[in-house]
């Protein structure tokens, strides 16, 4: 007999692959209640959310969906970071937490319907952010306008100081 918790739990995780199909599988073992209750607080000002999942029903869930291929990733104990929009902030926090919390770590990750292993999502974490990409990206658009406008000034320039020199001339 099915327990009705668990298949609160199953359809649960079905909505939340469905609306946040961006997901992280980490592993937690060994590490604080307190120092997870700050990933999940960092993580929510992100607008992502971190969840303890049990792995059967998770499996069930990623086959509903139509998820393959994360069985080999789902051992032990797994919580999932489902991510709604700024994949790249959250896994830069994901890797900060790593890096200030030794036992964290994570294993796979399914972002934009694609299977990211942990040193591709490392490499994710390692790209400037989206406002850094637009400024570069304004900037490099900007250059070569502000360098026309440059030039444009200094032949005007040259020519008020050539139509100075000739009038200072005649003058004299």
């Amino acid at each position: 007999m099915v327990k009705q918790y668990k298949v609160d739990e199953v359809s649960y995780l079905v909505d939340k692959l469905k609306n946040r199909s961006n997901v992280i599988l980490t592993n937690y073992s060994g590490i604080k209640v307190k120092d997870l209750s700050k990933l999940r607080k960092t993580l929510r000002s992100k607008n992502a959310e971190y969840r303890v999942v049990k792995n059967t029903l998770f499996k069930r869930a990623l086959k509903e969906v139509g998820i393959q291929g994360l069985d080999e990733h789902l051992k032990g104990p797994v919580a999932v970071a489902f991510i709604k929009e700024e994949i790249g902030e959250v896994t830069k926090a994901l890797k900060d937490f790593a890096k200030d919390v030794g036992k964290f770590s994570y294993s796979v990750g399914i972002l934009d319907s694609v299977v990211y292993t942990e040193n591709q999502i490392k490499r994710i974490a390692d790209l400037p952010s989206k406002e850094v990409i637009l400024a570069q990206t304004m900037g490099l658009i900007n250059g070569p306008a502000r360098g026309i406008a440059i030039g444009i000034n200094q032949i005007m320039a040259s020519c008020a100081r050539g139509i100075k020199a000739v009038a200072e001339a005649r003058s004299q």
